[in-house]
């Protein structure tokens, strides 16, 4: 479960930060908010490349793991890709809810329910295999 957890987070990661880099615009729009200028698009940006690199991270963390019976191994790259995208979302599910109680955005809603459930389900993954 762990695998497939760090394939589906990590492939969301990098078509995020795509999307950021590429189009920043859009994602300030799909959290409510406006068109902003040259710094916030910037900032924008850097997050697009910051969620690209956690991504290609945690995927080649992944491929570069040694698996038994579709669990990672106590120490090969893929259980620090897991370690390190579980807390990646653990800390953001409430880093986005926090912004979408203050602002109300459906986008920013949307993205604390997906990091809940991804950092829920990491949970449940690294407690079950004990």
């Amino acid at each position: 479960m762990i695998l497939w957890l760090v394939l589906v987070s990590g492939w969301i990661e990098v078509l995020f930060g795509v999307s950021a880099i590429l189009a920043p615009s859009l994602v300030v729009a799909g959290v409510g908010g406006s068109d902003l200028g040259g710094p916030a698009m910037a900032l924008v940006r850097l997050l697009g490349v910051a969620t690209f690199g956690i991504g290609v991270g945690a995927l080649l963390g992944r491929n570069w793991s040694r698996a038994i019976d579709g669990q990672t191994t106590a120490y090969g790259l893929g259980s620090y890709a897991a370690i390190s995208l579980a807390l990646y979302n653990i800390l953001a599910a409430p880093t986005l809810l926090l912004g979408a109680l203050e602002t109300g955005s459906s986008g920013l809603w949307a993205g604390a329910v997906l990091h809940s459930v991804v950092a829920l389900l990491f949970v449940y993954a690294f407690l079950s295999r004990r």
